[in-house]
């Protein structure tokens, strides 16, 4: 008998509009049409735009938002059923979370006329496992094997029992890119991209849009519904909010309090927001020796205060004090909350740091980002706030944003303004657990150990639901990093949007997909 997997505790997925806004109206846009309408081109306002659309640096990364129209992903996750439920993919499934079959739809085929069957599973895969291809699934892919089992089918096996991973074939794993056209495209594959997807990229401007156009071989028949698609690219948020109300955005996108008030206000409805695990924080490199001192990262902890952080730079928003948001189901605060800004309790923790090393005064740098006035103030303020303890210099460091992520990733910080964006509640795993695949912190705890071990080898979605919690609650009380700010993404579409359902990804925290999407006229 096979078990279908159902990605216990999986946030990534889909959230359809009609059932996830603030008003009753079908779809958010007020009364809606019987019949889907055909044609137009959706505008989307973002504020990122990735290097590359090669599909192997596609997921677990801010590309997968450009990247799903044009290939579109193996599964999905449902947040109504909370199921994994199949897209390109049949069907994978697992008799003992060990071995896994990967069942293809029959009849698929890329843009370019080519199949999308098990050989193009395999060769999208191995491209992500090869170091030169600097893919940011590497990670997904320790531990897995996979071969050809025939056309349409890919055995996959697993070095320990994961129930988990369905999770990766929605998103790390989940964009297969055409192998004839990466073949041609050689060099140039992030830039010419080919998948099985609803759309086509037609045009890149590059730090301005990309122009997409409905791909006539979708393999759902009548879909999509729009002619086109395009996606700008503007990072400044007061810019983005002016071009959807003065309606030159179908679609924009935020992770700020602040605009969306104004956009509700404005009478629109909002979609959102996506439930994830992310934000932005500060965070220490438990490698250092200075940073193994428990009474010294005790003090930092105390020593921030975050709900000032929130008044200055995001008013409006709720201060983090725990790992998980509020209201997520999985969050436990009796496991365990951040430590609450005490600068009391934060200098007596640092003195006895200091009187144990022998010091009168310890001198630590602080990574940040350059280039977003946000981001930037939020660095200010965490440095001063630090200062604020007698003996302690923070001393900060400005980059812009790729260098503060291939720093965090090469684990070449001391303190760092760290982002974290979860789009699976397995990220837990990949991030927290010793020896993780995206542990840049160097953390390590065994409580923590022992309770993700659970959450991918029962199951059972409630077991894995309490042991994510107790997880989280542990590593909130000593985090690597702490949060000063939840990213909460939200979109706003016009009135005349049907059809629109998103999902959970990096980046800017929020993608769409697009093949149901339509227009009214």
């Amino acid at each position: 008998m096979q078990l279908r997997v159902l990605g216990v505790g999986f946030v990534t997925g889909v959230l359809v509009l009609a059932g996830c806004t603030d008003s009753a109206s079908e779809n958010g846009s007020g009364a809606a049409s019987a019949e889907p309408h055909r044609g137009g081109v959706a505008t989307l306002g973002t504020s990122y735009e990735p290097p590359s659309l090669d599909p192997a640096l596609c997921g677990g990364s801010a590309s997968f938002s450009h990247c799903e129209p044009v290939f579109d992903t193996l599964l999905r996750y449902d947040y109504a059923t909370q199921k994994t439920v199949p897209q390109l993919a049949q069907s994978f499934e697992t008799t003992d979370g060990k071995t896994w079959t990967l069942k293809l739809r029959e009849g698929v085929t890329f843009s370019d006329g080519t199949p999308l069957n098990a050989d193009a599973v395999v060769f999208n895969w191995d491209r992500i496992r090869d170091p030169k291809t600097l893919s940011p699934a590497l990670g997904a892919v320790a531990g897995v094997q996979w071969e050809k089992v025939d056309d349409l089918t890919v055995k996959v096996t697993l070095d320990k029992v994961n129930y988990q991973m369905p999770t990766k074939l929605a998103v790390q794993l989940g964009c297969i890119g055409s192998p004839a056209a990466i073949h041609s495209a050689g060099a140039e594959v992030g830039s010419r991209p080919v998948g099985a997807g609803p759309f086509t990229l037609t045009k890149w401007t590059r730090g301005t849009e990309a122009d997409y156009a409905a791909n006539p071989h979708y393999w759902q028949k009548g879909l999509p519904y729009l002619d086109g698609l395009v996606i700008k690219n503007i990072p400044d948020d007061n810019q983005r909010l002016n071009a959807f109300l003065s309606g030159d955005l179908t679609v924009g996108v935020s992770v700020r309090t602040q605009e969306t008030t104004m956009v509700k206000d404005a009478g629109y409805e909002i979609v959102g927001p996506v439930p994830m695990t992310a934000g932005t924080g500060f965070g220490m490199n438990l490698r250092d020796p200075l940073l193994q001192d428990a009474d010294l990262r005790a003090a930092l902890l105390y020593g921030l205060d975050v709900q000032q952080i929130e008044n200055a730079v995001y008013p409006g928003d709720i201060a983090p004090d725990a790992l998980l948001t509020p209201g997520n189901p999985i969050r436990d605060d009796k496991a365990g909350l951040y430590p609450k800004f005490d600068l009391q309790q934060a200098q007596q923790r640092f003195d006895a740091y200091l009187n144990r090393a022998g010091k009168s005064s310890e001198t630590l740098t602080l990574t940040a980002f350059s280039g977003s006035p946000a981001l930037e103030q939020g660095a200010q303020l965490m440095q001063a706030q630090l200062g604020e303890i007698r003996g302690l210099t923070v001393k900060l460091e400005t980059v812009d944003i790729p260098t503060v992520v291939s720093r965090l990733t090469a684990g070449k910080f001391q303190l760092i303004q760290g982002p974290s964006n979860l789009p699976v509640n397995d990220g837990l795993y990949d991030t927290y657990h010793t020896g993780g695949t995206l542990n840049s912190y160097g953390y390590s705890n065994p409580k923590v150990d022992a309770a993700l071990d659970v959450t991918r080898t029962s199951s059972d979605p409630k077991v894995a639901a309490g042991a994510y919690g107790q997880a989280a609650g542990e590593i909130s009380q000593d985090p690597p990093l702490r949060y000063y700010r939840y990213l909460t993404p939200v979109l706003w579409p016009q009135h005349s949007v049907h059809g629109l359902t998103t999902l959970t990804v990096f980046g800017s925290g929020i993608g769409v997909y697009w093949e149901n999407v339509w227009l009214e006229k």
